[in-house]
């Protein structure tokens, strides 16, 4: 990449296992100041509460409520305002420290609706929340298409297909939503040992 004041070239690395280690961050954390080392909780939130997938009538719901106000807020959406102020859930090390019976009480209530319809009470009070897509609803979310995640390519021998498009986006490169032929294995290495020599 060519920097637009400097004029000089950059290198872009980015590695999926590098990815994988940043979103980490809370188990390393952890680990590299008090040598814990977490057990699997599922999609639960090392030290956020509630902040998971929950069951609903029809699936599941991942909700953070990660403050005070907005566990009041999921609370009140939920029609258990008390709950709230229980000594037990009052704060978010409190609520944390007892996730398991707060879980359950959440649960309960939300056995009552579809997991679409309380996105849409749950959205009108800012309580962040979101469904869990299969790989259907993923790849057909209007925001997967707009970020160009899903792209057209095409194949002399197999024809045009669809596959996973970069994530990794720059401004001094357009991602087109239609990719150039793509070629056989080995189609060009004659031309790139070349370049290399």
């Amino acid at each position: 990449m060519i920097g637009k004041k400097t004029g000089k070239g950059a290198f872009i690395d980015v590695s999926m296992l590098d990815c994988q280690i940043a979103i980490l961050e809370n188990a390393i954390a952890r680990y590299l100041s008090k040598n814990e080392i977490p057990e699997p909780m599922g999609s639960r939130h090392p030290s956020i509460a509630p902040f998971e997938a929950f069951k609903t009538k029809d699936s599941f719901l991942i909700i953070a409520a990660g403050n005070d106000k907005l566990f009041k807020s999921l609370c009140e959406v939920l029609e258990i305002p008390n709950i709230a102020n229980d000594e037990m859930y009052k704060t978010n090390s409190l609520r944390s420290q007892n996730i398991d019976k707060l879980k359950l009480i959440i649960e309960d209530k939300l056995q009552h609706k579809n997991t679409d319809e309380w996105i849409k009470v749950m959205e009108n009070l800012k309580i962040p929340c979101g469904p869990i897509f299969n790989i259907k609803q993923a790849v057909e979310n209007p925001q997967i298409k707009e970020r160009n995640m899903i792209v057209k390519s095409f194949h002399k021998k197999i024809g045009e297909f669809k596959s996973a498009g970069n994530p990794i986006k720059m401004s001094t490169y357009k991602d087109e939503k239609t990719r150039g032929d793509i070629p056989d294995l080995d189609e060009h290495r004659d031309k790139i040992l070349k370049e290399f020599s």
